[in-house]
């Protein structure tokens, strides 16, 4: 007896059905387009692009709330606001830099200078995107405890901050309650190792913080950055 059309429907295996679109990789062509006629001293970022397009890939269309603690010259923001057409992004910084640019600065006028002008390529080279962007000039303690204040929630959070152990013990613990159920947080400079001493380099405060939030997150990667899901 010939099944009909609709039994066969239902009987078609689950591995065949279509599953939607795989994320379309993101090419070095399209990536060096969206730095063209920007002001970049360094370039710590770039390097990061192919990890971060295997963990976003399934999210870049989505409208995701995205944090940035550290932003410095602009490299990663303009990365989330290209790459995650969607996405909003609220980015936290002193623009005054972190213990190791401060040293170097105290020692070098044309260091100083440099560092003084941080802020205004950071204006600069993302002025394009100024809709989208929140850009909140303060220590990230303030910024991110008055967030929890307001009740903000971010669906992807990138801490890229202080290097001393303190500063992303600290950004973690007050980034997690901000965090949405499934929401991704990525540390950068894991592996930094500058600093001659411990506490002066981010890992054991990046460590700690993993230790205190043990069973509310996924892990997803870990190497010179981690990256974290919360459950």
């Amino acid at each position: 007896m010939r099944r009909s059309r609709q039994a066969e429907r239902r009987e078609k295996p689950a591995a065949k059905r279509r599953t939607g679109r795989k994320p379309t990789p993101l090419s070095a062509e399209l990536a060096a387009s969206w730095y063209e006629g920007k002001e970049f001293a360094h370039d710590w970022t770039s390097w990061h692009f192919p990890n971060w397009t295997k963990l976003l890939g399934s999210r870049r269309n989505r409208a995701l709330r995205v944090l940035e603690i550290g932003s410095w010259e602009g490299r990663s923001a303009l990365f989330f606001l290209n790459y995650l057409p969607r996405a909003t992004l609220t980015c936290i910084d002193t623009f005054a830099g972190g213990q190791e640019h401060q040293e170097v600065a105290a020692r070098s006028r044309t260091d100083a200078r440099f560092l003084r002008g941080v802020e205004g390529r950071f204006d600069r080279n993302t002025k394009a995107f100024k809709k989208r962007i929140e850009k909140i000039k303060a220590p990230s303690t303030d910024a991110l405890a008055e967030l929890g204040i307001r009740n903000r929630r971010f669906d992807l959070a990138y801490i890229d901050g202080g290097h001393r152990a303190v500063e992303a013990y600290a950004d973690g613990a007050l980034t997690w309650p901000l965090m949405t159920r499934g929401g991704l947080l990525l540390f950068d400079d894991y592996e930094w190792k500058e600093m001659p001493k411990p506490l002066d380099n981010p890992g054991s405060g990046i460590d700690a913080f993993l230790k205190s939030i043990a069973g509310q997150y996924r892990l997803v990667h870990k190497g010179y950055q981690v990256a974290i899901e919360k459950l």
